[in-house]
Order: structure tokens, then C-alpha cells, then sequence
């Protein structure tokens, strides 16, 4: 009630309002009404407009201290005028329409501002050598890069960005010495900030990107006193020339020549002076992995725990988790903030569920198929269930387990079970066959482990909240195979060298290709991670960032360091050894990852 008075109040007002400006609407001759001046100060020639009423007539004037202004424009309650002359000091203003004069505003002539020129005031960094980046501060450059000619000691330099005050360059060679710069916009020029060459250091190496890669590929060498003349850098890896694409006096981009698999240190001669840099790892294929969201949608979460089935865009979900595939073709998903299986139909992403095993589960992780069953780790309730695909029945395994936070389970290729428990026990247990009621310690761990999966060969891979990727051998021998223990980082480490890599903490999910290769979902800096083996297997194996960047929390989809990651919490590769599917549990969402 209150509201609509309020509404009734605000309609009268607004008729009220009509009605008065109704009524100054002219009817016949009116004395001009004067309001304001803008500006109320400045000095001949700047414009002004007066407000007011009734300037419209025949014969309108504006004087200021009785010299008259120039009109531009009048309308009803606007006259646009250009000031005249008068001397520093304050004026009256008096308007004139058909006779009738209107005063009481004053306008104050001031200092006319000097114009400004192109100048050149400073640069930083004020000394250096050819390649450095210097900025240029003054007044009048072009915003246009191009329209800003900048030399110094009569040779031109690059210019990179540019505003009206800010100019980026790269200075050329030059001898040492003190020399001005010198910039020229259309027809005017300025000289000014003094910018010292000092001497050229020695040719060094200082990086090269990317670290390894395949032959023919593109290779960016980063260092210092290049020759800017492509052929006068000779770059050799191995000892064999490699063709120099294009160069700097910082920069060169070179074609990997070839050479067999294996690890070659990159060297530049310049000059007849030689600097050896890091070495380049040569590999046998390269991959390129696009990521898009396939199911639900970012930040949705499904309303008061409720299980919401459909398409990619009406799918809802509640902490997604662990991720299998069927035998059928179907991905199963277990979405562990509302306890729900639910299955994926991977031709269409349309999603169906089943809560038959909702009363067993608290806090679903992840798990395996093993015959029809699929098999889940109910961390929050210490229990091992099993949920017949086929049938939609579901029970609890009486598994004897020590420890808290059962967080996967797996079998061998003898179909012998195995339940990875993170807390307390800190170890991978083992039962004969699919009976768990009788377990024994398999494998036990300094650190909490947190996810598992067969590699090819037998060995179980493991990865343990201690930053770590172990192997288990099938007697349960254990050896760290990437990762330093408690260096949470994001390092790939030196190539060939996998335990000189640094994971981060939240490594749930991990998932092995046909060739037995890594992938690890690291939570803590939100990437996908690739152990990629090497001649000698797992010992010489390359860590390295597939997609996401390291650090940047999002929800982008796109290839490599373009796509943005949330949560990855899983990661499981497809039977067909060409896609991945990670499972973002606080983003609500399933993402697809296609390799290339």
C-alpha cells in the first residue's frame, strides 16, 4: 500500500512538473531570463553556452563588458557564443533579445595556456645495449606506433607501443657512447633524453622454448649479443646446423634440424665467439590437447542436492567425482555431493541416473568396473560398494580395511581387487580375487595416497598427496617415479629427469594412455599434467603442462595453455586411447579432452 502512494505521489509530481513548463512555454514578448555561463573563466575564443528562457527574437545580442561576443547558435534556453577580446579580469555578461536585456552572470578572462609541442623528456632504462626496450616520455607523440619516426645516432629504432606521452622503442646497434634520441611526428621534430651504449657483452644462451619437441618444429633461443643478420648466427644442436628462421639482437627462432631421439645442447656462434645453452629433448611425437565442456554448466550446482538428468545444458550436478567407462560404450559418473550414479551416453552427452545405491554411499570417489559391477570407494563412510550396471542393484562390500578415506578401488588383470585408503593406514590393500572381507597390506606409503590405475605392464601407478607419482611393481615394490616429496610446485623439472619435477598436493586424479604415458589432474594448480616415458620407460620419462595454466583458476574451453580449469578432480582416458575426461567438482561441470 505504501508502495503505490508512493507511485501515486511521484505520477502527480511528474504532471505537476509538465503542467509548470506548460506554462512558461512563450505566449508573447517575454524579458530574457538569465541562468549560468559555461565556462564560468577562460579567455578569448573559448566557447561558451549561456542558459536561461526566452532568448529567441529577432535582434539577439551578447556583450561581455560591452564588447560583443560571436553567436553560434540560440535556441529557447541555449546561446552558444565564441568570447571575445578583453584583458585579463572579470566581465559582465548581458544578453539583448528585440530590445529587452538580461544580466547578472560574469565571466573571468584568464592566462591563455601556452601551446603544447612535441618534446622529448625522458627515457628509462637510460643505458644499455642493442634490443633493449626503452620508454620514451613527452608530449605530442602520435597514439599511431607507425607515425612515430624514432632514431638515435642517425639509426632508426622499432617502435613496439604508443600514446600521446608514451613511446616503447627498441634501440639499434650502436657503438658505446652517449647519444640523443631523436622523434619525428608528421613535420615536427624533437631531440632529447640522452640513452648510454654501453659494451656489448659476450654471446651468451640464456633459454630456449620449447624444452623438447620433434624435428622441424620451431625453436625460440633466448640470449644476449645475437647478430640481428639471421645468417650471421650459426645454431647447431648436436653439433648439426639448424636453419635460423628469423633474429634479434635477444631473440633467435631457428627449425629443429634432425637428429636422432635423445638430448642435445643448444649452441649459438656469433662472430667467431660460441655460448652453449640448454639442452633440447627430442621426442617422437607431439600432441596437441583441446578441452571443451561436454555436461552441465559452470558454478550451477544441482538445487538442494537434487538429481537433475538431461542434456549438456540441462544436466545438473552436485560435486562430480569419480568417472568409468562401461563396456556398453556409456561413462558412468559418481557425483558425490548427492550420491547418484549417473551415466553418460558419450554419442550425445545426454545424461540418465540411478540413486539405487544412495542409502550405501556417503561421498562417492572413485572406482573401477570389474565384470557387471561397478565398484566405488564411499570415503565418506569408510565402505567399499558395488552397483550392478545391468541390473541396478547395489550392496555393500564387507571390506577389512584399516585407515580412514577409502579413496579408490581397482583390479589386476588376474582380477585381484585392491582398496587405496588416503588417512590412518596410508596404503593400498590388496584381496584375493573380488572376496575383500580378507585384505592384506599391499603397498604402505610415507604419504597419503590418493589415486591408483594398471599401467599396461602391471605396475600400479599411484599418486600421493606428497606431491608424488609412484609405481608399484605387482610384488609390491614401490619407487617414486616423478616429484620431489613435499616440493609442492609446478615445475616439469630438467627433461629426462621426471624426479626433478614438482607436482602439487591435490593429485586425485591420474589415468594411463594404451602406451602406458601418464595423466595426472593437478588440483593445486589447476593443469593437466603429462608423464610422457622415454627410452628407459618411467626413468627417463618427460613431465610437462598439456592444458590449463598453471595457477589461473577458470572455466575457459581451448587448446593447451589456453583452456582454463576450475577443480579437475578426475581424469580417465577413453578405450579409444584419443580423448580424456576430467570431472570439476566445484564447477559443476564434465570437460572433454581431445588429443591430437
Amino acid at each position: 500500500m505504501i508502495r503505490m502512494k508512493k507511485i501515486l505521489y511521484f505520477a502527480l509530481s511528474m504532471l505537476s512538473l509538465a503542467a509548470c513548463h506548460a506554462n512558461v512555454q512563450p505566449d508573447g514578448p517575454h524579458d530574457p531570463k538569465v541562468l549560468s555561463i559555461l565556462p564560468k573563466a577562460g579567455y578569448p575564443g573559448t566557447e561558451a553556452v549561456i542558459s536561461g528562457w526566452y532568448f529567441e527574437g529577432k535582434d539577439v545580442s551578447v556583450t561581455v563588458g560591452g564588447t560583443a561576443a560571436e553567436i553560434q547558435s540560440v535556441s529557447m534556453d541555449r546561446i552558444h557564443i565564441i568570447m571575445p577580446s578583453q584583458e585579463l579580469g572579470t566581465y559582465d555578461v548581458v544578453v539583448r533579445v528585440d530590445g529587452r536585456e538580461a544580466g547578472g552572470i560574469r565571466f573571468r578572462y584568464a592566462e591563455h595556456p601556452e601551446e603544447e609541442h612535441l618534446s622529448v623528456l625522458s627515457c628509462a632504462p637510460t643505458h644499455g645495449i642493442e634490443g633493449e626496450q626503452v620508454s620514451l616520455t613527452g608530449t605530442l607523440f602520435s597514439p599511431k606506433a607507425d607515425r612515430n619516426e624514432v632514431r638515435i645516432n642517425g639509426k632508426a629504432c622499432e617502435v613496439l607501443s604508443a600514446s600521446l606521452n608514451k613511446l616503447v622503442v627498441r634501440v639499434p646497434d650502436n657503438p658505446e657512447g652517449v647519444y640523443p634520441f631523436v622523434v619525428k611526428v608528421g613535420n615536427e621534430e624533437a631531440t632529447g633524453a640522452p640513452f648510454t651504449f654501453d659494451k656489448k657483452p659476450e654471446v651468451s644462451v640464456t633459454a630456449i622454448s620449447p624444452v623438447m619437441g620433434v624435428v622441424g618444429e620451431e625453436l625460440t633461443i633466448q640470449g644476449i649479443s645475437f647478430s640481428s643478420v639471421p645468417s650471421e648466427n650459426e645454431v647447431t644442436l648436436g653439433g648439426v646446423k639448424a636453419e635460423v628462421l628469423s633474429a634479434t639482437s635477444r631473440e633467435l627462432h631457428v627449425k629443429v634440424p634432425q637428429n636422432p631421439l635423445g638430448s642435445y645442447p643448444v649452441v649459438v656462434t656469433v662472430g667467431g665467439k660460441s655460448a652453449t645453452g640448454p639442452s633440447f629433448l627430442y621426442i617422437s611425437k607431439k600432441w596437441k590437447h583441446t578441452v571443451k565442456t561436454i555436461s552441465g554448466s559452470a558454478g550451477r550446482a544441482a538445487d538442494n542436492k537434487n538429481v537433475i538428468d538431461g542434456g549438456p545444458s540441462q544436466v545438473k550436478y552436485w560435486q562430480p567425482r569419480g568417472l568409468v567407462f562401461l563396456p556398453d560404450g556409456r561413462m558412468a559418473i559418481f557425483d558425490n555431493g548427492n550420491n547418484a550414479i549417473r551415466f553418460m551416453n558419450l554419442s550425445n552427452y545426454n545424461v540418465i541416473s540411478t540413486t539405487s545405491a544412495k542409502d550405501l554411499l556417503n561421498a562417492a570417489w572413485r572406482g573401477c568396473v570389474h565384470g557387471d559391477w561397478i565398484y566405488l570407494a564411499s570415503k565418506g563412510n569408510n565402505r567399499i560398494v558395488r552397483y550392478n550396471y545391468k541390473t541396478d542393484e547395489s550392496s555393500q562390500v564387507n571390506a577389512s580395511i584399516t585407515g580412514t578415506s577409502p579413496m579408490d578401488v581397482a583390479f589386476d588383470k588376474d582380477g585381484n581387487g585392491y582398496v587405496l585408503v588416503r588417512d590412518g593406514s596410508k596404503s593400498i590393500f590388496k584381496a584375493q580375487g573380488d572376496d575383500f572381507s580378507s585384505m592384506e597390506v599391499f603397498a604402505a606409503f610415507d604419504d597419503g595416497p590418493l589415486a591408483m590405475e594398471f599401467a599396461p605392464d602391471g605396475q600400479l601407478i599411484v599418486s600421493t598427496n606428497g606431491c608424488q607419482i609412484y609405481a608399484v611393481a605387482p610384488d609390491g615394490t614401490k619407487q617414486a617415479i616423478a616429484g620431489i616429496r613435499g616440493a609442492k610446485a609446478d615445475d616439469s623439472g630438467t627433461p629426462g629427469q621426471p624426479l626433478t619435477a614438482k607436482f602439487g598436493s591435490n593429485l586425485f586424479g591420474l589415468t594411463l594412455d594404451p602406451e602406458g604415458n601418464i595423466y595426472v589432474a593437478d588440483d593445486s594448480f589447476k593443469i593437466i599434467r603429462l608423464i610422457l616415458k622415454g627410452e628407459q620407460g618411467y626413468e627417463d620419462a618427460i613431465v610437462s603442462t598439456v592444458a590449463g595454466l598453471s595457477g589461473k583458476s577458470g572455466r575457459a574451453d581451448g587448446t593447451g595453455s589456453d583452456a582454463r580449469f576450475h577443480t579437475p578432480g578426475e581424469i580417465r582416458m577413453a578405450p579409444d586411447g584419443r580423448h580424456l575426461y576430467v570431472s570439476e567438482y566445484s564447477a559443476f561441470t564434465i570437460r572433454e579432452i581431445s588429443i591430437e
